[in-house]
């Protein structure tokens, strides 16, 4: 019996947890955090060249206890399969693509 996790088409999870938009019971100007909206886009944008990536937007405040339980403490954090790649500022889109190729 095989793990599905070694499986050569397992998904890769990327996570973002922006602080920009709908959070909690208010909303956060994208003027407070422009690199959250630029994080997105380019994890959003790198994914979708790539096979078996899937990608995943959960608020920050919304979802602080995780991202603080992975290491996430400033947002912008991107995590790939629970682990932060980066955070507090827009990933460099060739280190972004290179890690998904070494986890994917």
């Amino acid at each position: 019996m095989s793990d599905a996790s070694s499986a050569p088409d397992a998904t890769t999870v990327v996570t973002v947890y922006p602080m920009t938009g709908r959070q909690l019971f208010f909303n956060v100007p994208h003027a407070i955090c422009e690199e959250c909206d630029l994080t997105v886009r380019l994890v959003q944008r790198v994914a979708s060249d790539l096979p078996n990536v899937e990608v995943r937007i959960k608020p920050w405040f919304n979802n602080v206890f995780d991202a603080l339980r992975r290491g996430g403490w400033h947002p912008p954090v991107v995590t790939i399969d629970g682990k932060v790649t980066t955070q507090g500022v827009v990933p460099d889109e060739d280190r972004l693509r290179r890690a998904l190729a070494n986890d994917g």
